[in-house]
């Protein structure tokens, strides 16, 4: 058990009660306006991207292993833009149905938003390899213990999540997005804590 924990932190960490705490208020509020289905561009949902792009600006802001933080924050944007449907929920609702949304494939060159994320991953992955990534990895591997409560907790909720979305349960999933959003937060501030100090 001693040699476990030199490499992992069983440690409650305060930061994890960010996504306990967005869970509770996020009930509390749909039973007090009796919400049964959290749609696509609404408050709850929207309140998915602030963990998100927190997150991201934290990352950049690493003061050691930036090529690694980089990566991470560079996946956090990409989480962002995904939640925001790659800009549909700006200009392509269906006027029948402002909470839903017309495909890219309505648009002439909607195909081309799937390119362009392609690419996005390419120059992601490419940026990885030209400034070595793994050694950052590894060298964060060697400072920081893992946090072990922070992703059982986020791996629970992603169960939840995808629960939610195969029984269509928006408020179950939408929640629990929001959670894991809060979590991965949280262990970026661990990880970040830990690594500006050496």
């Amino acid at each position: 058990m001693e040699k476990i924990k030199k490499y992992v932190d069983f440690d409650f960490k305060k930061t994890d009660l960010a996504g306990l705490f967005a869970v509770i208020i996020c009930f509390i509020f749909v039973e007090i306006f009796n919400i049964s289905e959290i749609y696509e561009n609404t408050f709850l949902e929207n309140l998915q991207l602030v963990p998100l792009i927190l997150g991201a600006i934290l990352c950049f802001r690493a003061k050691n292993h930036k090529p690694f933080y980089y990566i991470v924050a560079m996946f956090l944007i990409l989480f962002f833009l995904r939640e925001l449907s790659y800009g549909r929920v700006l200009f392509a609702s269906i006027p029948e149905s402002p909470h839903d949304f017309y495909p890219w494939s309505y648009y002439k060159y909607g195909y081309l938003v799937n390119i362009i994320i392609g690419i996005y991953l390419a120059l992601i992955f490419i940026f990885g390899i030209v400034n070595k990534v793994w050694k950052d990895i590894i060298s964060i591997i060697k400072k920081v213990k893992f946090p072990f409560w922070s992703f059982l907790i986020t791996f629970i909720f992603i169960v939840f999540e995808i629960t939610g979305e195969k029984i269509h349960n928006s408020v179950l999933e939408e929640t629990c997005e929001l959670a894991i959003y809060c979590l991965t937060l949280s262990v970026c501030i661990i990880y970040l804590n830990a690594t500006n100090k050496k």
